[in-house]
């Protein structure tokens, strides 16, 4: 009944960086409902009889953005319906620990790990979708003109323009037919001719004045040597996790019922709590030796390959350690999982900003080269 053609994706070729905004308002959204929540004591919306929950304004959020991608073909519209989704998912999945008891507990302790993966989720569709590779002619073509269609008759910026372009030239002429090339043709002369908005984004000179800052306050060697820092430190604090968590599951008690109060994270929650804790204790063996083989190498001299150490690292830490820990303690979770992804997208950063240092010099030699003949 239908071609096999209609079950193929089209992805727009900005779908990572909305998914991304998305993640982002996801997460920013739980975290500040939960922090909000607990400051002002709980509070509930309604009278003895009613009481409106936030899931339902979560809801409400989503029929927004789905709308807004019915009705509406505008960029703009686009992004305001990832932010709206990201929104909307945050407060509806925050309550998921009442829809998954008996008894509507909100603080269930489940409740924290299902949170964390749904946002882990979001997180690698969002880098999926921004790092797709091999889609076919027809596909990038259909997405281009949808795109290209959504600003007929305005004027577009010079970067959506060549990230359009981008989109375009990565097209193998070899998979395409003639009528297809035809067409890249035609969409490539008539991005070449669209009138475009002269003025940069405000966006570009936000992240063009934060490159200018970090170069300023952040400079490679002080990078470098703070990440450093911050990787043993890290594998010292994932050390002490683990001894915590092996006097834990060893069932050893103190003459101080105060620090044995302390120490009994799965008090109430049984074994499959010592099972999880233990499965949280190989991964933090993982964290602790890669941070630490990281740090040796990088100070011995051998720096791509302690930057991929610590990488996968802080990744094992975010996407396993930390989902059982939130079983344990969610807003202890909540900030060593905001101080975890700033070291990742350092240790990114770092590796980025490398490579163009490496790479500058070497394009420079030739243009020098050719200036002096």
């Amino acid at each position: 009944m239908f071609g096999s053609q209609t079950t193929k994706v089209q992805w727009r070729p900005e779908a990572g960086r909305l998914v991304t905004l998305m993640a982002v308002a996801f997460g920013l959204t739980v975290v500040i409902t939960r922090l909000y929540l607990m400051a002002s004591g709980y509070p509930k919306i309604g009278g003895g009889t009613y009481h409106i929950a936030h899931a339902l304004f979560g809801g409400l959020l989503l029929v927004i953005a789905c709308l807004l991608l019915l009705l509406s073909s505008g960029r703009t519209s686009m992004i305001w319906a990832a932010m709206l989704a990201g929104v909307g998912l945050g407060l509806f999945i925050d309550e998921v620990g009442k829809f998954i008891t008996a008894n509507n507990n909100y603080f269930f302790p489940l409740a924290a790990p299902i949170i964390y993966l749904a946002f882990l989720l979001v997180v690698a569709v969002a880098r999926y979708t921004a790092r797709r590779r091999g889609q076919s002619p027809e596909l990038v073509l259909a997405a281009v003109i949808a795109e290209i269609g959504q600003s007929i008759g305005d004027e577009i910026t010079t970067a959506r323009r060549d990230l359009l372009r981008g989109e375009l030239a990565d097209i193998d002429p070899a998979r395409c037919g003639p009528q297809q090339r035809e067409l890249a043709k035609a969409l490539t002369t008539y991005l070449d001719e669209v009138p475009c908005d002269t003025e940069t984004p405000v966006t570009h000179r936000v992240a063009a004045f934060g490159r200018r800052l970090e170069q300023r306050l952040l400079p490679l060697p002080v990078l470098r040597a703070g990440l450093i820092t911050v990787m043993i430190t890290h594998a010292a604090w994932s050390l002490l996790r683990l001894v915590l968590a092996a006097v834990v599951i060893a069932g050893w008690h103190s003459h101080w019922r105060e620090l044995d109060h302390l120490l009994d994270i799965t008090s109430g929650h049984g074994w499959k709590a010592l099972v999880g804790l233990g499965i949280a204790a190989v991964g933090q063996i993982v964290v602790v030796a890669g941070f630490g083989a990281g740090a040796v190498v990088w100070l011995r001299g051998r720096e791509e390959l302690g930057v991929r150490l610590g990488i996968w690292s802080d990744v094992v830490s975010l996407t396993v350690v930390n989902v059982l820990a939130s079983y344990f303690s969610q807003f202890l979770t909540v900030f060593t999982a905001l101080a975890e992804a700033l070291l990742l997208w350092l240790l990114i950063r770092y590796r980025i900003r490398r490579a163009r240092a490496v790479t500058e010099p070497e394009q420079a030699q030739p243009k020098k080269a050719a200036a002096s003949s």
